[in-house]
């Protein structure tokens, strides 16, 4: 489907690096730092490092290096657990520094111009165009070319291959709907999705929402569904743009949710969100799709799910999380067989297996020719929302210039206003003319 390209606010709560790799950028083919020194017949070891914990997909990434290893007698692939992407970068930059770099790893879409500028990688385009010349069709023939864009930098380099994606959603307690006399389909706009709130907190003393915290992912999808441009682009120019009226308006329904209403509560750490809404405290959540099976195992009630709630006269506009895979290999060898690797994982069945054992949409087009995935969706209907809505992806914006530094003044923004230190106009004012002038 068409996703349409918006340049919106990049996501992430955690402090990442702040210091750039040696070597930054996209590496050549040679030069390796990291020699496999493979004899005949050996096989090429190499390592998978990702961020799915046993209850997030790391039963399925076992399940496909098991799988690949046995298939072949060429290619060892190891796998290597990180607790979350920034813990990754960390590791790499330090691994890369001692010789050590990894073969392959997980990249959230929120570092696509972080990653590519401090990191020494290989684009796929140069494996394939170097050692395969006979996938020359593979990426245009695999994926969309709206998802193989949200792996590309603003320069347009494509720094990997799309993966993981995911969006984040309505779900709902439709018992609790119920009991506050609502209708058990769920709110169909965002101006119904505050009444509804107010209404569950009047009506049974429960919160009416938990909006996604702890990153600014789902305040994203609110400044612009509501209208606002969180990035404007105007050829190598960029502004921070979200402070607008309509940027403003949005922030300020959410505001008088938590203050005005006191229907929505503000928690900084979505496992404290999670919980109150898994054990019936909060009628409706907005998180990842992702956060699925999470739900479905914890919840004991009517548990449902819709699309994220779109604003009067706006488009709905949803960051697509999730990652892309980078080859980080610094060894020809290695490289190749992350290629092959990477190519085993986006066959129709894996894919469809992916979306399976994590939650996330499928990247692939293919994905929704398996029967695999036919089954899934038959069998998890949550799963429906984000697949209504996926035409309404956006890309996870990623700053210019000092751009965790700008993620945590927009994270520190939000908790002025949710925490009433400051008003909307004064914290979103103020948090623009400083990423602006973390842009450089």
């Amino acid at each position: 489907m068409s996703i349409k390209k918006r340049l919106l606010t990049l996501a992430a709560a955690s402090a990442l690096l702040a210091t750039a790799v040696t070597g930054c950028g996209s590496t050549g083919t040679g030069g390796s730092t990291n020699s496999n020194d493979a004899g005949e017949g050996e096989k090429i070891k190499i390592q998978y490092w990702h961020i799915n914990s046993e209850n997030q997909g790391g039963a399925a990434v076992q399940e496909f290096i098991d799988t690949f290893n046995a298939s072949q007698d060429a290619i060892e692939v190891e796998g290597r657990f990180n607790s979350s992407y920034d813990e990754l970068l960390k590791n790499l930059q330090a691994d890369t520094a001692a010789g050590n770099a990894p073969s392959i790893v997980q990249v959230s879409w929120s570092n696509i111009e972080y990653f590519p500028a401090n990191f020494a990688y290989v684009s796929p385009d140069e494996i394939v165009s170097e050692y395969f010349p006979e996938d020359a069709d593979f990426l245009t023939n695999t994926f969309d070319e709206s998802i193989l864009d949200l792996a590309r930098n603003s320069e347009g380099t494509l720094a990997g291959v799309p993966y993981s994606v995911s969006n984040p959603v309505l779900f709902y307690n439709a018992d609790l709907l119920r009991e506050a006399g609502l209708p058990e389909e769920g709110p169909k706009d965002w101006e119904e999705f505050v009444s509804f709130a107010k209404t569950v907190k009047e009506r049974t003393g429960k919160y009416g929402t938990y909006l996604q915290e702890g990153d600014t992912w789902v305040l994203q999808a609110v400044l612009e569904s509501g209208g606002a441009s969180m990035l404007t682009r105007n050829g190598e120019s960029a502004e921070a743009s979200f402070a607008s009226e309509k940027g403003k308006a949005a922030m300020q329904s959410y505001a008088d949710m938590v203050l005005q209403d006191e229907s929505a509560v503000h928690l900084t750490n979505l496992d404290d969100g999670l919980k109150a809404f898994n054990d019936g405290q909060v009628a409706m959540c907005i998180c990842s799709i992702a956060k699925a099976t999470n739900i479905i195992n914890s919840a004991h009630f009517d548990v449902r799910s819709t699309t994220f709630p779109a604003f009067a006269g706006e488009e709905r506009a949803v960051p697509a999380g999730g990652c892309y895979l980078a080859i980080t290999a610094q060894d020809t060898e290695e490289q190749k067989a992350a290629w092959e690797f990477i190519k085993f994982l986006c066959s129709d069945d894996n894919a469809a297996k992916w979306v399976a054992g994590t939650g996330y949409v499928p990247a692939t087009k293919g994905a929704e020719n398996s029967q695999i995935l036919k089954d899934y969706l038959e069998q998890n209907p949550l799963m429906q929302a984000a697949m209504d809505q996926r035409a309404d992806a956006v890309q996870w914006t990623a700053w210019p210039g000092s751009a965790l530094e700008i993620q945590q003044a927009l994270i520190d923004m939000r908790d002025q206003i949710l925490g009433g230190t400051k008003d909307v106009d004064t914290a979103m004012e103020e948090c623009q003319a400083k990423a602006q002038s973390l842009m450089g």
